[in-house]
């Protein structure tokens, strides 16, 4: 990952990922990394290795959600239509585990215009992750970078379908 990125530090991921999503390099890094886990977009690749590497636990009180509780919770709602709303959403597995469950629960109807996500994130060093996570599933919808509570806005950002991968507009 460190090679791919260019970046010698994990600490540098979420800069060397923010870099390649605005670049022209940003499909052929999406293939490639789909070829490394097998087009296995069931769950955040990233969500160990930040955990353990990235995460500022101590003095943000970083924490994510595994991904088995992702999948217990889109099981127990069992909503497979409409908007996904996340107000905390880090790295977006939340997001991803709800994708993913309408994703199979709809099969050949699921058509990612009908589940935009609206999702806000304080994070400076989660944001390029999300926008990542979010874009090689093709998700649409908005992303805040900024406080749900006071609801002070730092970027928006607009994810829209563009083939197979959603474009990603900062406003």
């Amino acid at each position: 990952m460190k090679k791919l990125l260019n970046i010698e530090d994990l600490q540098d991921l979420p800069s060397g990922i923010e870099k390649i999503l605005f670049s022209e390099k940003k499909e052929e890094f999406f293939f490639k990394l789909l070829d490394m886990h097998d087009w296995d977009l069931s769950y955040d690749w990233f969500q160990n290795m930040y955990e353990e590497e990235i995460a500022q636990r101590k003095q943000n009180k970083q924490d994510f959600t595994p991904n088995s509780i992702g999948v217990l919770l889109s099981n127990l709602t069992g909503i497979i239509k409409g908007k996904i709303y996340e107000p905390t959403a880090g790295n977006g597995s939340l997001i991803i585990s709800n994708w993913n469950y309408r994703r199979e629960k709809l099969a050949e109807e699921f058509n990612t215009e009908d589940h935009p996500v609206e999702c806000w994130e304080l994070s400076n060093r989660s944001i390029p992750i999300l926008l990542f996570n979010l874009s090689i599933r093709g998700i649409v919808g908005e992303v805040y970078h900024g406080d749900v509570l006071t609801k002070e806005i730092k970027a928006k950002y607009i994810l829209s379908k563009n083939n197979q991968f959603s474009k990603i507009e900062k406003l």
